[in-house]
């Protein structure tokens, strides 16, 4: 009886280090909220940008933000907002991280101004959903007033 009070006792407590393990990363504590480009919106470009960058040791400033991939127009908005982030870091050296900014329109025509709706998984995974300006396509007709269309 107490081989198998040890046995679960050993089971569970393996258990718990490893589900420790598993949530020992850094904490974002504070962001500033991605925007959808304006441009990327007016052109319906959607996306993934896939990131990497350094967490010094002891520091919560990423550092050494690369851009391993994604459309041009998404790149940069989503590598300027890394190097806004602040996480709570605890390792006592250096490490390399990885971010993907995944940029999408919902297809949903709205009045302008539109609202962006960011989603933060964790500081690996970010959405950024936007919708479309509802827009209205004026005519110029050379000999007076332009026919229906």
């Amino acid at each position: 009886m107490t081989k198998r009070m040890n046995a679960v006792l050993f089971f569970v407590a393996t258990a718990c280090i490893a589900m420790a393990a598993q949530n020992d990363e850094p904490l974002l504590t504070t962001v500033n909220i991605p925007k959808y480009p304006p441009l990327a919106r007016a052109a319906r470009v959607e996306g993934v940008v896939k990131l990497a960058f350094t967490l010094p040791a002891n520091a919560g400033k990423p550092t050494n933000v690369e851009v391993l991939s994604g459309h041009p127009m998404l790149k940069g908005p989503a590598a300027d907002n890394v190097k806004t982030w602040i996480l709570e870091n605890r390792y006592a050296v250096d490490r390399r991280y990885e971010a993907t900014f995944r940029y999408r329109i919902s297809e949903v025509e709205v009045p302008a101004p539109t609202r962006d709706r960011v989603t933060f998984d964790s500081f690996h995974d970010v959405e950024v959903v936007t919708d479309l300006v509802k827009g209205t396509i004026q005519y110029e007709c050379s000999d007076g007033p332009c026919p229906e269309q």
